[in-house]
């Protein structure tokens, strides 16, 4: 049998061995990238759903005076009187007069669009001037006269930032003709 000093001797030895190999098992796992303990549990993300509110930079914005009106009223032909002659192909700068008598304000959202008769060269849809309301303000449009001799007519409308028409139109009435013609 064992004395009692080996004995001793035996439990120390195999106490430090159990000890020395739990500690280096621990170092171990520490330095071990992506192992991961059974006791250990990581945490989760749990994922969230919501919608992040986006405006939309084409649509309107509610005005924070709350509703308002719009209206135009024609007030004078700045430039070319009805029935003015022009040679064909002549530029044509016509300004007419006008007054903001709604509430709301043009912005650079409102057009002018032509509604009948010829376009003249002119775009088919226009910026409208911005003109606070109950202002006055004058609407420009160049046109180029048509090669063919005749009356030529154009009709044209504001409409505002939802695409809806207001006021008085307002129009262009020439005549074509050559300078040897009348």
């Amino acid at each position: 049998m064992m004395n009692r000093n080996a004995l001793k001797r035996f439990f120390a030895l195999s106490a430090l061995t159990a000890f020395s190999i739990l500690f280096f098992a621990a170092c171990m796992r520490s330095q071990s990238k992506g192992v991961v303990s059974s006791q250990f549990i990581p945490p989760t993300l749990v994922a969230t759903a919501f919608k992040t509110p986006t405006m939309d930079p084409f649509q309107p914005t509610a005005d924070p005076r709350g509703p308002c009106t719009n209206d135009l009223a024609f007030m004078d032909d700045l430039t070319v009187p009805d029935g003015t002659v022009f040679e064909p192909g002549a530029e044509i700068v016509k300004q007419w007069q006008v007054q903001n008598s709604g509430t709301c304000e043009w912005t650079s959202r409102y057009s002018l669009r032509i509604l009948s008769g010829s376009s003249m060269g002119a775009a088919v849809k226009q910026k409208l001037n911005p003109i606070p309301p109950g202002e006055t303000g004058t609407i420009e449009v160049i046109f180029t006269a048509p090669q063919e001799i005749g009356n030529y007519y154009c009709q044209l409308q504001a409409y505002d930032e939802r695409g809806k028409s207001f006021g008085h139109d307002i129009f262009i009435d020439i005549l074509v003709n050559t300078a040897s013609g009348y």
